[in-house]
């Protein structure tokens, strides 16, 4: 873009950083801007608005890894209670498995009569 200030304008309106991206199908409407100062004003609010979206969504990713990691420590302590020591190979497939199976494992690991029973459901 040769326009410093049609640049500016086009990162303020953008919905995320991902919409930025050069396409030629892309029209800008330009707001009417009266100076400078405003179209640095618009600016500063998209760039807020922005952090605080990234913010929430870190936040979420943390909060979903937390959740993960104590059903994997859930698993592991009945694993443990009930038939004792834990395989190395059953460990790494834990740790390599999704929530959905560490859930359905857990689920499992009530009623199992021995442990080879929870992984090959």
């Amino acid at each position: 873009m040769k326009n410093l200030v049609v640049m500016v304008i086009r990162l303020e309106h953008a919905a995320s950083p991902k919409s930025l991206q050069r396409k030629n199908e892309y029209r800008i409407v330009l707001p009417e801007i009266h100076d400078l100062l405003e179209l640095k004003a618009m600016l500063a609010d998209r760039v807020e608005k922005w952090a605080h979206l990234y913010k929430a969504e870190g936040f979420q990713q943390g909060m979903e890894k937390v959740f993960e990691k104590g059903e994997i420590r859930a698993l592991q302590r009945v694993l443990h209670k009930r038939f004792g020591t834990i395989p190395a190979h059953i460990d790494v497939k834990i740790a390599s498995a999704n929530l959905t199976d560490i859930e359905r494992w857990l689920d499992h690991a009530i009623d199992a009569k021995q442990l080879s029973d929870i992984f090959e459901q």
